[in-house]
């Protein structure tokens, strides 16, 4: 069955508004604000760390999670069949992938989210190609992803 959508145009690509730059930005530090918070509360109240832990580490998951649907979003915005499945498998991913994690021993947790962040930031760079990423978003994503990495490696010390 043909797809009725694939003689739609291309959406255009997200405009590089300069106030949806400045919120992605204020929102994107705020949502990584837990991370460091958590583990000083760690490093100040040893006894709490596992229980702290556990929080990161399901928060950690939800950021993961969320970074897919912004691939299902824009699966929804291509008028291209195959960059839509491309996108829509891409999506699940890094849920399917973030619950895996979590069921792993802390350590492996840790490593496991750690990377999955780091290929999809990786798979997310590939798919510049197709232009629909505002111009902010990449690097935006490349120092979330840095802070996100320093604030999981952190926890690293503390559970040993």
């Amino acid at each position: 069955m043909d797809d009725p959508s694939a003689n739609r145009p291309e959406v255009p690509a997200l405009q590089d508004e300069p106030w949806l730059r400045r919120y992605a930005q204020i929102l994107g530090y705020l949502g990584w604000t837990p991370l460091p918070a958590l583990a000083l509360l760690a490093w100040i109240s040893p006894e709490r760390t596992g229980q702290l832990l556990r929080v990161a580490l399901l928060y950690t998951a939800v950021i993961l999670s969320f970074l897919g649907g912004i691939q299902w979003g824009l699966a929804m915005r291509s008028a291209s069949p195959r960059i839509r499945l491309r996108r829509l498998v891409a999506s699940i991913v890094p849920s399917l992938w973030a619950v895996a994690a979590l069921l792993l021993p802390v350590m492996a947790t840790l490593t496991v989210l750690i990377t999955g962040f780091a290929l999809f930031l990786a798979y997310e760079s590939l798919e510049r190609r197709d232009q629909v990423y505002p111009n902010w978003y990449l690097p935006l994503r490349i120092r979330l992803t840095a802070l996100l990495i320093v604030a999981l490696s952190a926890w690293l010390p503390l559970t040993r």
